[in-house]
């Protein structure tokens, strides 16, 4: 299993960057995610659990997905070997499922959302989010970090425009609000990250390298 999962986070970046021209655009932040975070992003590609896992190498990471999404050929068994968990189809599944997560959350891991729930490969906006991540964030007082996946205009030397490239905007950690509780303050966890991430996506091509 380790030996797949090294061998996964090396052979898969420089295949992105030459199939995506993938980047990253911001900076990890480390010391919120000392002592366990939760980051959400937006879902638009099969392996963009891989996208971020690579780009999160250094720290070990579960993912919240679809059931679904786990069983798509080929895709859903890297999901599954880089730490994917399916979500529960009924309540009675949840409580394995909280438990393992708090049990990562505890040990210093990194929990992945994707609040948008659904897989649409290549969708360029954002969509509705679900409340499940930030009901999540504010269970557990953890700290949210906020990516976005987005395209970007790309052009060869000679100034001809080329399929449009991939970057994982890394946002600024977002703390759990201390002035509100319960479902309030799921509501503003939510509401401001969605706003970060919904400039991120108007600022594609003003930003990167």
């Amino acid at each position: 299993y380790r030996l797949v999962k090294w061998l996964i986070l090396r052979i898969f970046p420089p295949v992105f960057r030459l199939l995506y021209g993938f980047r990253v655009v911001g900076r990890i932040p480390e010391e919120k995610m000392q002592n366990g975070c939760i980051s959400v992003c937006n879902h638009v590609h099969k392996l963009d659990c891989v996208m971020l896992a690579c780009v999160f190498q250094d720290y070990t990471m579960q993912f919240l997905s679809l059931e679904s999404n786990l069983h798509i050929p080929v895709a859903g068994a890297i999901v599954r070997l880089m730490g994917g968990i399916g979500l529960p189809a009924n309540l009675d599944g949840w409580q394995p499922v909280l438990k393992r997560i708090k049990q990562g959350l505890d040990e210093g891991q990194m929990l992945q959302i994707y609040p948008e729930g659904e897989l649409i490969d290549g969708c360029r906006t954002l969509r509705a989010f679900q409340p499940g991540a930030f009901q999540i964030a504010c269970w557990f007082r953890k700290p949210m970090i906020p990516c976005l996946l987005r395209f970007y205009p790309r052009f060869s030397k000679s100034g001809r425009r080329k399929r449009d490239g991939m970057e994982l905007v890394i946002l600024e950690p977002v703390d759990i609000p201390t002035d509100k509780k319960g479902k309030r303050a799921a509501t503003e966890l939510e509401t401001q990250i969605r706003c970060q991430m919904e400039a991120a996506r108007l600022a594609v091509g003003r930003e990167g390298a």
